[in-house]
């Protein structure tokens, strides 16, 4: 038997397969633009640089309040979050770190390969031959790092099964925002609200809860501070 998607879900593909990948699809008529808060879509090159544990910079922390004001607005981000908030309910999951076998359920009809490669422009790709996925994470990146490539896969894995390809990008940019939002899914697997809420009243040190989640110091300190911690 099929399973019935929800309302919100429906909602989120809806969207999706609205735009082409590149911008938010809710940019024309958007309340939080509108309402002068930091859109995502007119700021990717600070927030990607937010995002990359390589180019993190504290000074940086105006921007990324202003972008997780807009976030927290966002309809499609809330749709985000609460797709990866299913994913960690549909995995029977209550505590970090969150295990990488959670990939399994991005797509349960086909097999989904991770192999680690000596690549050496991207942190990740994703390929979709006979059938099966195949994820190539490189294999340099720290534990944490990884992590993160892999569930930002995971987000374009059920993203192609339920309403957008992944191989329809065309052009150097193509896509952009979509990134942005396996960036943010990601995120939000790999640090559930509620557990780093929870965790940062037992530990109240940034390095630690980083090794608690095993995620990217420099995405901690953007969860703690967009959820209102630090």
């Amino acid at each position: 038997m099929v399973e019935k998607t929800s309302k919100w879900e429906s909602e989120l593909w809806t969207y999706m397969s609205s735009g082409d990948g590149t911008q938010c699809p809710l940019r024309s008529d958007c309340k939080v633009r509108k309402s002068g808060f930091w859109c995502p879509t007119d700021n990717l090159a600070p927030i990607t640089r937010l995002l990359d544990d390589r180019q993190f910079n504290p000074s940086e922390w105006d921007d990324w309040d202003d972008f997780a004001k807009g976030a927290r607005l966002c309809r499609i981000f809330r749709l985000v979050e609460m797709l990866a908030g299913e994913l960690i309910n549909r995995g029977r999951l209550r505590c970090p770190p969150v295990p990488i076998r959670l990939i399994k359920l991005a797509d349960e009809q086909h097999t989904i390969e991770v192999h680690l490669l000596p690549l050496t422009t991207y942190h990740g790709a994703i390929w979709h031959p006979r059938g099966r996925w195949i994820i190539q994470l490189k294999g340099d990146d720290s534990s944490a790092i990884q992590r993160l490539t892999l569930f930002h896969e995971a987000f374009h894995i059920i993203a192609h099964c339920r309403t957008t390809p992944v191989f329809r990008k065309r052009g150097a940019i193509q896509g952009s925002f979509n990134e942005l939002l396996g960036d943010y899914f990601a995120g939000c697997v790999l640090m559930p609200r509620e557990w780093v809420a929870q965790k940062w009243s037992e530990v109240e040190d940034v390095g630690r809860m980083a090794e608690i989640f095993d995620v990217p110091r420099s995405l901690m300190c953007i969860r703690l501070r967009e959820l209102g911690l630090i």
